[in-house]
């Protein structure tokens, strides 16, 4: 018997009420919204049979919640805090290395606790360390979440591409690291495909090229070839900094994106992380052609890489959601901080206050805009009948929240971790009285804690090589941050 559940005496948040939340409830057969009741006629909805979750005074938050985010990085926080992404990176594959199967483990159930306290309902992992796919994979089917998974592969790396001059010995080091080979990344998705792809209704394997400029001809083959023959969804980084943005358009006419558009790359499979340095004339093809664009104002500012032109990106009609990236750019795993973020960046360059960006604007790109980005839109997202059964119950009997009309431009400017009351996944909860459900929170906890020493003395030898070659990165245009074009 499929099980029925229906929570009652709710506030709405859907986007088609406008900036009003909706007196109503939900019921949930199953993994499915089976119906959405408003007011006067709420009880319509319920059936006989079903069990009631009375929630008097909550508003229903919709999943998911995209991330453009690599869980793994969770061992390294401690990463330099005041690099530009070149150099940066050089430090987060020194941690990198240092991670095994637990390690890789442990990272996702602490992000995943993490998100699922920030209301988080899915993620995309965007997945450096392919060795250790299993290991993540089956700790993403534990933690209870939605999971879009997109490992890596990549074979030219950022000093080639960049044309930065190091000396011998560095350069012979970097040259060293293992290179994507075309083969081994075919049969790696097929068989991720084969024994993952829709595990438990939560799983979703996507493609993971870790940037154009990052794939050699053979590997951008191979990407558009396994877009084709298997429709998986696509994430990859995109023109995330200024000299990425400067060198595409010196390789190619039209710029990167004018390339992966030449190449057959560009669709509405594709999401793209950054875009902080497109031209115009890049927005209108990613627009015209449907990919959605992750914006993470956290780990731009982070990082120093610029600001994202979101009032351009809207006028041309590009399609948005929203990520943190990992936690050792981003920050917390707090699409609240997010949204505000995107709401109020671009305000100082806009003179016209009725131009800002709009609230329900901002929230759909971190509901219906993550969907899409993870390949689901249709299927998660909304508040609708048919909708797999992704929810947030907000409290408003919060500091932040009390005191003023509930509406959704109050929640996305005030609404915080701490009015996060339950969380639903595929129609079962993950969290509810303050306590994870999905798995035990503890004991990862304490887990971490005795492993994150053993990590990082592991890492100490890659870390000293990093130190040694950041100060060739940090001295190219690579770390010299403008405002995007």
């Amino acid at each position: 018997m499929v099980s029925s559940l229906y929570i009652a005496n709710a506030r709405l948040v859907r986007l088609d009420a406008g900036d009003a939340l909706t007196p109503g409830g939900v019921l949930v057969e199953g993994d499915t919204i089976a119906g959405v009741a408003v007011t006067p006629v709420e009880q319509d909805c319920a059936r006989p049979g079903t069990r009631g979750v009375r929630r008097r005074r909550h508003g229903a938050d919709t999943g998911p919640r995209q991330r453009a985010l690599s869980l793994l990085q969770h061992p390294a926080e401690g990463d330099p805090e005041q690099l530009p992404l070149e150099p940066w990176a050089l430090y987060t594959v020194a941690y990198g290395r240092a991670l095994g199967g637990e390690a890789i483990r442990l990272a996702v159930l602490l992000g995943a606790a993490e998100m699922i306290r920030n209301g988080i309902t899915a993620c995309l992992d965007h997945f450096p360390h392919t060795r250790w796919a299993e290991a993540a994979l089956a700790a993403h089917q534990a933690s209870g979440m939605r999971v879009g998974f997109a490992p890596f592969m990549h074979d030219v790396w950022d000093h080639e591409f960049l044309q930065i001059d190091l000396p011998p010995a560095i350069r012979a080091r970097l040259d060293a690291a293992p290179r994507s080979d075309p083969g081994d990344v075919e049969r790696m998705y097929r068989d991720l495909v084969d024994r993952w792809h829709g595990r438990e209704g939560r799983l979703t394997i996507m493609l993971g090229p870790n940037a154009f400029q990052r794939c050699s001809e053979r590997l951008v083959a191979l990407w558009r070839y396994l877009s084709d023959e298997l429709g998986l969804a696509t994430h990859t980084h995109l023109l995330e900094t200024k000299a990425q943005g400067r060198r595409g358009q010196a390789v190619w006419s039209g710029g990167t994106v004018g390339e992966m558009a030449r190449g057959g790359l560009l669709n509405e499979r594709l999401s793209v992380g950054h875009g902080l340095w497109l031209t115009p004339e890049e927005r209108d093809l990613l627009a015209r052609h449907g990919v959605t664009v992750v914006h993470n104002p956290a780990s731009n500012l982070m990082l120093g890489s610029g600001r994202l032109s979101l009032p351009a990106m809207m006028q041309a009609g590009v399609p948005l959601a929203l990520g943190t990236d990992s936690s050792n750019s981003g920050g917390p795993h707090n699409l609240f901080e997010v949204m505000r973020l995107a709401l109020m960046l671009s305000r100082p360059d806009m003179p016209d206050p009725r131009a800002w960006p709009k609230a329900a604007r901002i929230f759909e790109m971190a509901t219906t805009g993550g969907a899409r980005a993870l390949g689901l839109a249709g299927a998660v997202g909304r508040l609708e009948r048919g909708q797999r059964a992704d929810l947030v119950l907000l409290s408003p009997c919060t500091a932040a929240l009390a005191g003023a009309p509930l509406t959704l431009p109050h929640l996305v400017q005030h609404a915080g971790t701490e009015a996060v009351a339950a969380v639903m996944i595929n129609g079962a909860w993950v969290l509810r009285d303050g306590r994870i459900l999905a798995f035990d929170e503890p004991a990862v906890l304490a887990q971490v804690a005795a492993l994150t020493a053993e990590c990082l003395a592991s890492a100490q030898s890659d870390v000293e090589f990093a130190e040694t070659a950041a100060p060739y990165f940090s001295g190219s245009a690579a770390s010299t941050p403008l405002e995007p074009p």
